[in-house]
């Protein structure tokens, strides 16, 4: 992902959603944000829960800001890069959820599937990675997603967050340190398994052998990129790529988000006899309103 989206542009002084005025509602989504929904939705929200270090924060601030998205979409569709657009919405958002409350438990990611491809160790580095983002000072983690995994300078981290170069120098330290402790015990529980012949392919339920693949951190939308880093800013982004194939996996979640889109941006797509579609029953389904 490039460090300053292109599609973040508008009168000075403005914030994206300011930038250009709200469309009028009409009957269902255009065709072409409900692909690009689709196609940008898995990048979107696996990075919303790395920068909260919660999902239900993160799954709030994703689906206001592709609400705002759809609201504008007349205009949105021809930016360069629409995604960055909506991923700059979901950063003030959660900027604004972690100055009111902090978010210390694990991130709630049980009823996501595991996937065949994600071997044993890809998913306890993930977790445990998670759980240590999730434990950082909201700043820490911030400074240390938009630097190490979104390619931000440490510079541009300071404009967006109102900080010093120094203050963001110093939280990306600390938080890099943090996480290199947690890598630490996950590669000594790694070389504890190997020594007792613990060290066997993972099965998962369907009875599939299954190796991790060479991790890539993916644009939002999904395109290729080179591989990650080792240490901690490697970890992270193997991390997110392992979420979001986890999110990819549930079209449910995308749908249910999707849905809340439509509703709060007035466009509730209809049924039949003109009736509006029916949320989803089940414990899954939850309020979604800005």
């Amino acid at each position: 992902m490039n460090a300053e989206p292109v599609a973040e542009t508008g009168p000075t002084g403005t914030s994206p959603v300011d930038a250009v005025d709200a469309d009028s509602p009409g009957s269902g989504p255009p065709t072409d944000f409900d692909a690009f929904f689709q196609r940008s939705f898995p990048g979107m929200l696996a990075r919303a829960i790395l920068l909260s270090g919660h999902r239900q924060d993160a799954e709030d601030a994703v689906q206001e800001a592709y609400t705002e998205a759809l609201r504008r979409w007349e205009r949105l569709r021809g930016y360069d890069s629409p995604e960055g657009w909506v991923h700059r919405v979901v950063r003030q958002r959660l900027s604004s959820v972690s100055r009111r409350a902090a978010r210390t438990r694990p991130t709630d990611l049980e009823d996501l599937p595991q996937l065949s491809v994600a071997g044993a160790d890809r998913s306890i580095e993930a977790r445990a990675v998670l759980d240590a983002l999730a434990a950082l000072p909201p700043r820490q983690r911030t400074v240390l997603v938009l630097h190490s995994l979104e390619g931000m300078s440490q510079e541009a981290v300071a404009r967006e967050l109102g900080l010093t170069r120094g203050g963001v120098a110093a939280g990306l330290f600390k938080a890099r340190r943090k996480l290199e402790k947690v890598l630490d015990v996950v590669e000594h529980e790694r070389e504890t398994g190997r020594r007792t012949g613990r060290d066997t392919p993972h099965r998962d339920r369907d009875g599939l052998v299954s190796r991790p693949p060479q991790a890539r951190p993916l644009p939002l939308a999904g395109a290729g990129a080179a591989p990650p880093a080792d240490g901690p800013d490697g970890a992270v982004a193997r991390t997110e790529l392992w979420l979001r194939g986890r999110i990819a996996a549930r079209p449910d979640l995308r749908d249910r988000l999707r849905d809340a889109v439509l509703a709060s941006a007035g466009r509730a797509e209809t049924g039949p006899r003109g009736q509006e579609r029916a949320a989803p029953d089940g414990d899954a389904e939850r309020e979604h309103r800005p």
